[in-house]
């Protein structure tokens, strides 16, 4: 929450610091009875997870298994120090189902979270991110461990871990009027700096922060913003392979294709013939680069 300070008069007469202090008490009583939930096979996923030798990757998944098995896909092939572990947090069993199989299929650690009591699509993911967190990544302990969002395609050579060498922290910056914190989609830590920290996904509006934001008081506000490296968005036109046609596609670090918003608004239903054909014409040899609208 906003330090109370920050607020505006007439934030203060409209009542919103109250308002905002209700808000962060009943997400935080709700979030707590969820992560305490316990679920199937999660002794077997910790024991697999322990034996990996990388940092962790992951990755929430939410009714997409085919962007979820180009990621794998991709991952395996420019990704060579983390390993991906799925947290699946469908609401449709079908897709769980399917989503199990990619895993498989991959090699990839999966596990299906419990049943997410919230609709709201921010409170939903936060709630997934902070089961996977407490319940998996502080038994585990590893040197490293980053948050991928799921239609995050690695389509050129990527490591995020790198910069941890240097900084606690790295990933792609959000930042407001009063605070800062790094998108939930792609975002870093170096566990031994935010072990003694209680951490937390969830997204905090009063400040102007998204999914992850609550972290802002126990991680990022002790971090002097301007000496760390972030991660950079930028926008390529690409062409597509088979049709001809040109698309702006989002780009993260120089190496991560964004597909975005394909989860609860399902807009991946209009970006999935450039997405398939893209995916075919890199499994058929194709390089990313050369996809790019100059180099065509």
């Amino acid at each position: 929450m906003r330090e109370i300070s920050l607020y505006a008069g007439r934030e203060w007469l409209e009542m919103l610091p109250l308002s905002d202090a209700f808000k962060q008490l009943r997400n935080d009583i709700w979030l707590r009875n969820y992560v305490h939930q316990s679920v199937n096979g999660v002794d077997a996923f910790l024991t697999r997870c322990a034996g990996f030798d990388k940092g962790l990757g992951l990755v929430v998944a939410f009714e997409q298994p085919w962007a979820l098995d180009w990621q794998l896909q991709m991952a395996r092939q420019n990704i060579s120090d983390m390993q991906l572990v799925v947290f699946d947090n469908s609401r449709n069993t079908d897709m769980r189902a399917r989503i199990a199989q990619v895993c498989a299929a991959h090699d990839v650690p999966y596990l299906g979270l419990p049943e997410n009591p919230t609709r709201h699509v921010n409170r939903s993911h936060g709630f997934a991110m902070n089961w996977a967190y407490h319940n998996v990544v502080k038994a585990i302990k590893p040197v490293s461990f980053a948050f991928i969002d799921h239609d995050m395609i690695p389509v050129l050579p990527s490591s995020c871990f790198k910069s941890l060498r240097k900084q606690p922290v790295y990933g792609l910056i959000n930042a407001s009027d009063w605070a800062w914190q790094l998108w939930a989609g792609y975002c870093a830590f170096d566990y031994a700096h935010v072990a003694g920290r209680d951490l937390n996904f969830l997204y905090d509006f009063s400040n102007g922060l998204d999914t992850g934001g609550r972290n802002w008081k126990p991680v990022y506000s002790h971090l002097k913003r301007e000496q760390l490296a972030f991660a950079n968005r930028e926008f390529w036109d690409v062409v597509d392979p088979y049709s001809g046609g040109q698309a702006s596609v989002e780009m993260v670090d120089d190496t991560w294709f964004h597909i975005g918003n394909i989860s609860y608004n399902d807009v991946f239903k209009q970006k999935a013939e450039l997405c398939q054909n893209l995916a075919k014409a890199l499994a058929s040899g194709r390089d990313w680069l050369s996809l790019r609208a100059s180099a065509a």
